[in-house]
């Protein structure tokens, strides 16, 4: 397998001054957020900073409505203007801020109170604003959310202990939908209309269809690929609902679907020191980019995937360049093998 260093193949490097916390590509925009507080966001094709904000940290999740940018960060939810950066309002939540998210019937958060005398989460809230950061209403569970989603049938919630599984928002009222033989939920994600879990005993489960796949840890991060499903591991697994299974050396902290220097679409798996590139019809190892920490964020659209690392370091990848790149490296490696075999055939001649 190749290996090239993230940094030769990146079309876009910034720098927001602390560890990566949320990252997200939209409407040809970079936004980028931090442990300290910062939200940055950059033009996709130029590269040129658009507006760049400080407000409390650590940041924990972003969405956007028309017009606007909505952020979790400390115990507060923001928005923002999209265009300027400039708060349009701001809301102080109960606990530590968790996720944001906007749709029709408002802007919704979830907040939840650590105890640390137990070292454990004892509840979280359930918020609901309109467009003016009125609060509509509130409900306060017994578990906190690790993941915050919405399917055909509305928004969906990923549960901790004591009860785990699923909770469904109604218009006025929560349904709990046990997910049988899983342990507490560790993370999630929406794919297409699908909403898959992860969970801390390894299972992958399907919200309505049970259990998926099964790992050998915790899962740490899940992907949706059309009807595939690929989760990746604590102990630096990933694995295929297909069939197929790749082993890597640490954590796995985030799964995307991104740019292949073949052209198609291939698994980006992010990793503590770098970055592997996996066929995503087979699991094949296509290119490693070694990195010198741990990629925390990803996401990604089109040919172009955006990575964020422990150090605050953003990079843009596309497609044509990291082919580029590749082609260059493997005419690289092509020249040193003829300019070996030369020198070869000079000594075997002098030796006669």
């Amino acid at each position: 397998m190749t290996r090239l260093t993230l940094s030769s193949v990146s079309s876009l490097r910034r720098n927001i001054g602390g560890p990566c916390t949320i990252l997200r590509i939209h409407d040809g925009r970079v936004f980028a957020g931090s442990q300290e507080g910062i939200l940055a966001c950059w033009i996709v094709d130029s590269g040129e900073e658009v507006w760049k904000v400080a407000i409390s940290g650590p940041l924990s999740d972003i969405d956007f409505s028309e017009g606007k940018v909505h952020v979790s960060g400390s115990s507060n939810i923001c928005c923002l203007d999209y265009n300027s950066g400039e708060i349009v309002w701001s809301r102080e939540l109960e606990g530590s801020s968790d996720y944001v998210l906007s749709n029709d019937a408002g802007i919704w958060a979830t907040s939840s109170v650590y105890e640390i005398g137990i070292g454990d989460y004892t509840e979280s809230t359930i918020w609901r604003f309109d467009d003016s950061g009125e609060l509509q209403q509130r409900w306060t569970i017994a578990e906190r959310c690790w993941f915050f989603g919405t399917d055909d049938r509305g928004l969906v919630l990923g549960l901790g202990r004591p009860r785990c599984g699923a909770l469904r928002v109604g218009e006025d009222h929560l349904e709990h939908l046990e997910i049988g033989g899983a342990g507490p939920v560790t993370c999630g994600t929406t794919a297409g209309n699908r909403i898959l879990l992860g969970h801390s005993d390894g299972n992958v489960s399907e919200v309505g269809s049970g259990s998926v796949l099964r790992g050998a840890s915790p899962v740490s991060a899940v992907l949706g690929v059309e009807n595939e499903t690929i989760a990746g591991f604590e102990d630096g697994d990933v694995v295929s609902k297909a069939g197929w299974i790749h082993s890597s050396t640490g954590f796995v902290a985030a799964l995307s679907l991104g740019p292949s220097p073949s052209g198609n679409r291939a698994i980006w798996v992010c990793l503590d020191r770098g970055v592997v590139i996996l066929d995503s019809g087979g699991g094949t190892p296509l290119l490693e980019l070694d990195h010198g920490c741990r990629i925390s964020e990803s996401d990604s659209e089109g040919d172009i995937i955006a990575l964020g690392d422990s150090e605050g370091e953003i990079h843009l990848v596309e497609r044509d360049v990291l082919s580029r790149r590749l082609g260059d490296d493997l005419a690289t490696t092509e020249d040193d093998s003829r300019k070996r075999l030369m020198m070869d055939r000079l000594r075997g001649l002098r030796r006669g």
